[in-house]
Formats: structure tokens, C-alpha cells, sequence
């Protein structure tokens, strides 16, 4: 359930990071590929480190 939750996580990252960056104004086709790219990034890693816990414990690495 924990794993489920870090799934959530990095969709509601990935969709609040490009939404402060619009709300901040910067929503042009020059810098929203790399605002996306960097998302998605973040994204990605923030829930991966939060579920790497659980799953350490789980097969004994710690």
C-alpha cells in the first residue's frame, strides 16, 4: 500500500512542479520542455528514494 502511495506521489510532483512554474509565469515554448523534463525527473526520484526505504527493509539490505 506504502509502494501505492509513492506512485500517487510522483503524479502529484510531476503536475505540481510544471504548475508552480505556470503559476510563477514562466509557461513559454522555450523553457516548458525543460521544465517538464526536470518534472518528470523529480518525479521520478523523490518517490523512488521514499519507496527505496520499505523495500530495503524488506530484502534485509539494512
Amino acid at each position: 500500500m506504502y509502494l501505492v502511495g509513492c506512485l500517487a506521489l510522483a503524479y502529484h510532483l510531476m503536475h505540481g512542479f510544471q504548475s508552480a512554474f505556470r503559476s510563477l509565469g514562466v509557461y513559454n515554448s522555450r523553457y516548458l520542455k525543460l521544465i517538464n523534463a526536470i518534472g518528470v525527473g523529480f518525479a521520478i526520484v523523490v518517490p523512488l528514494a521514499f519507496a527505496m526505504m520499505p523495500i530495503s527493509m524488506y530484502f534485509n539490505w539494512v
